[in-house]
């Protein structure tokens, strides 16, 4: 019985020395890590870019990753942007990945999805956020896909952030946007994590706004709340569901309505690069030999537009 528990403490040994050697084959090269980030630091993908290069921050759930482009916005207009976002992200997730991006960033602007303050706190499945805790012991599982560049230079994330999908499936219902008066009111747990948060950026004086992403599943009650809110701390608030982006929600979206293919997260990221640039928020990197890895990250990028 003994020789058992030692054959499978030895196994096992051998397995957690394996993978380890395999994450030092798979992660960032040497200098990649003084571009990206330290290796250490890869619980959240933004801790992989040079440090305070990040303009803008767009904060969020999969409304987020899967409708704002960052490369797109790179491409048309020199702006370095991320996808701080994870699925069915909490304020309480917001609040900590806040404090995440501000290890390493001091964007000028972040723009928060508020679609995550109505996520419940007291019923949410936690289990689905240990990967990202797993991810920093183990860093395979975050470079797993690095055996494509291991002889190359620099690695670089051609995404950041970004959900990328060409899939196409319309919704089967219209979009609701009858005007209505009705307000639903906000957790108080959810609240206390959004002062926290918004004391976080004044305190590292960081200018954050609410955004509304477009998606079927949009309500009114939601946003006359958010509104409030915008009001009560001086946010600005744009809700792109009350703009016309011109997206072809039959061709546009990949499920239904509900998120964005990377076709409707052009013409959202259009849009608010038009934002940034309007407010004159962020500066145009593209000639800057600082950020030649972003044209790299592009040129990369470009290959999936076109698999």
């Amino acid at each position: 019985m003994k020789k058992w528990y030692v054959r499978m403490f030895v196994f096992f040994t051998i397995l957690v020395i394996l993978i380890e050697i395999a994450s030092v084959i798979f992660i960032p090269n040497k200098s990649n890590l003084l571009q990206f980030g330290l290796f250490n630091k890869t619980k959240y993908d933004i801790l992989d870019e040079p440090n305070d290069s990040i303009d803008v921050v767009f904060l969020g759930d999969s409304l987020v990753y899967n409708g704002i482009s960052p490369m797109y916005i790179w491409h048309e207009y020199g702006y370095t942007t991320f996808d701080a976002a994870i699925p069915a992200m909490t304020i309480e997730e917001a609040y900590n990945y806040s404090k995440i991006v501000i290890e390493s960033q001091h964007p000028k602007l972040v723009m928060f999805e508020a679609d995550v303050l109505y996520r419940d706190l007291h019923h949410i499945e936690r289990y689905k956020y240990k990967i990202l805790d797993l991810k920093k012991f183990v860093p395979l599982l975050t470079f797993h896909n690095n055996w494509k560049q291991l002889g190359e230079k620099d690695w670089v994330n051609p995404y950041k952030g970004f959900k990328f999908s060409s899939k196409v499936n319309g919704p089967k219902k219209p979009r609701d946007l009858h005007k209505s008066d009705m307000v639903r009111p906000i957790d108080d747990l959810n609240m206390e994590y959004f002062e926290k948060m918004m004391k976080l950026y004044r305190d590292n004086n960081i200018d954050i706004m609410f955004v509304e992403n477009p998606t079927i599943n949009w309500q009114y009650d939601h946003h006359n709340r958010i509104a409030q809110l915008a009001e009560e701390y001086d946010l600005e608030l744009l809700n792109l569901n009350l703009i016309d982006l011109k997206i072809d929600w039959e061709k546009e979206t990949k499920d239904e309505g509900v998120h964005m293919n990377y076709l409707g997260a052009r013409k959202v990221s259009k849009y608010l690069a038009e934002y940034i640039k309007e407010k004159n928020i962020a500066t145009d990197h593209r000639d800057d030999p600082e950020y030649s890895l972003w044209n790299k990250a592009y040129k990369l990028y470009e290959t999936k537009l076109f698999d």
